[in-house]
């Protein structure tokens, strides 16, 4: 099967991967061609995670990503409740208190009994990761190497210009975030 994901925007190159291998049989190929570098990255990471091994050909601006289907779980959902933290600006509030309450309550992260297993980042929070000089770069960087995933929206990267200036994390999409939030997570918003 082949479908054409180019100029799709997020999260639709992923659900029409999805959807693709719900209609395949197992051993069936699927090939999937798309033009935007945060979905080839996105598609392969959903790949991955259903424990598919991926090929890629890239070719001027587009690329060209096959799959084998194996016997696999398309809706598989953690069956543990876990911790996320999902963060849609960079500060708590507004203007310098918002800033420091919000630089405050990540650094107190660290302390808590029940740290977030993933941060979601949406919006400007997406900034965070991407400049070292921000206020919160330091403390978000401190949880990535204290074992917390920091998963930054490609769409909102892609908005700011700052696809490839991720410094801290990956880049997820809305696929990934929308299972999470609706998943086995408790949710939990500055």
């Amino acid at each position: 099967m082949k479908i054409d994901c180019r100029d799709l925007t997020c999260p639709m190159p992923v659900v029409e991967t999805k959807n693709a291998l719900e209609n395949l049989n197992e051993g069936e190929v699927l090939e999937i061609l798309i033009n935007s570098s945060v979905s080839k990255n996105n598609i392969l990471k959903f790949l991955t995670s259903l424990n598919l091994n991926p090929s890629v050909e890239d070719f001027k601006n587009e690329s060209y990503i096959k799959v084998y289907k194996r016997d696999i779980n398309l809706n598989q959902a953690n069956v543990n409740e876990y911790n996320v933290l999902f963060l849609k600006t960079d500060k708590i509030g507004s203007g310098e208190l918002g800033e420091k309450l919000f630089v405050g309550f990540l650094d107190n992260l660290k302390n808590i009994d029940y740290i977030p297993s993933k941060i979601l980042c949406v919006n400007e929070s997406v900034l965070i990761n991407t400049d070292e000089n921000h206020k919160a770069y330091k403390v978000m960087k401190e949880l990535e190497n204290l074992g917390v995933e920091i998963i930054s929206c490609g769409a909102c990267l892609e908005f700011f210009g700052k696809t490839n200036e991720l410094k801290i994390g990956n880049i997820g999409n809305a696929y990934e975030i929308l299972n999470e939030l609706f998943g086995k997570a408790k949710i939990i918003t500055l």
